[in-house]
């Protein structure tokens, strides 16, 4: 099942939030009156403007929130017109430096969906035809190796992937600060909840598909989409760690074709505990 794109995931969010939902309706492109042809079409002037803001983020962090995000200045930086930034997100009762950082923080939102999700997807299938041979043999002992080797190998790309990302980190931050602090609006919350469910969802659809090319039942009394927080969670939970008394990556195990040692994740170690726990082998 294909996953949805960036504005796919946005218009999912469907926020109840009077003055929240002002600030999404400026999100679409709009129409420019008839005059001097724009500089740059709309949809390139909201991508630089936040591409400047996701930068500056990179640079500096977020220690001020999102202060570092100002408008004036993202104009000047990406050379677009100031009156086609201002129009991008004109909104009743909302100025549009708080639309525009609004804005930024809805894309920074739909990056756990809209690119590790389809990365992941794509590295699978990549594993998949590089073991073709195999599951297409029907030999029950051969099909175990590609599903253990997938656990180990999915599973170290999404953690990595997750580990070194610096928008995940910035996403995580922002989630940490919405939920802290007391002037959040609602429908920012609303989104942070949204965001989750639709990213467990989506990696359940992608689990169900590969349960069903393995032949794994799920156990009652679960559902694909607990077995799914449970890796969202567990992943999450080991990225971006600072200890140094246990081991994240190269946990030696006999695991190889011919019983030789690879290297393991933590995470895959946990992915391979939590399969056995939800699913029935054939």
């Amino acid at each position: 099942m294909p996953f949805c794109g960036k504005r796919q995931f946005l218009e999912a969010l469907i926020v109840p939030s009077e003055q929240f939902a002002a600030v999404n309706k400026s999100l679409p492109m709009t129409s420019r009156p008839r005059g001097r042809p724009p500089k740059y079409p709309p949809a390139e002037v909201r991508a630089r403007l936040i591409d400047v803001a996701i930068a500056r983020l990179h640079s500096s962090g977020i220690r001020g929130g999102l202060d570092a995000v100002i408008l004036d200045e993202a104009i000047s930086e990406s050379e677009v017109p100031r009156g086609a930034a201002y129009r991008m997100w004109q909104a009743d009762g909302v100025s549009p430096q708080d639309a525009y950082r609004t804005a930024v923080i809805l894309e920074l939102l739909s990056m756990p969906a809209t690119e590790g999700l389809p990365a992941t997807r794509e590295f699978a299938l990549a594993e998949l035809e590089r073991h073709a041979e195999q599951m297409a043999s029907g030999d029950p002992r051969l099909v175990e190796q590609v599903a253990r080797e997938m656990m180990r190998t999915v599973g170290e790309f999404n953690f990595r992937n997750l580990d070194e990302s610096v928008d995940w980190h910035i996403y995580t931050a922002l989630r940490t600060a919405a939920h802290t602090r007391p002037d959040t609006p609602a429908g920012v919350l609303d989104v942070l909840r949204r965001g989750e469910e639709y990213l467990i969802d989506r990696y359940a659809e992608f689990y169900d598909e590969m349960t069903v090319l393995f032949g794994l039942r799920l156990r009652e009394p679960y559902t694909m989409q607990e077995f799914s927080a449970a890796i969202y969670a567990a992943n999450e939970g080991l990225a971006g760690r600072s200890a140094r008394t246990y081991r994240r990556y190269g946990i030696p195990r006999p695991t190889g074709p011919n019983g030789e040692m690879q290297d393991w994740t933590l995470l895959s170690v946990v992915f391979e505990a939590l399969v056995d726990q939800f699913f029935d082998r054939p």
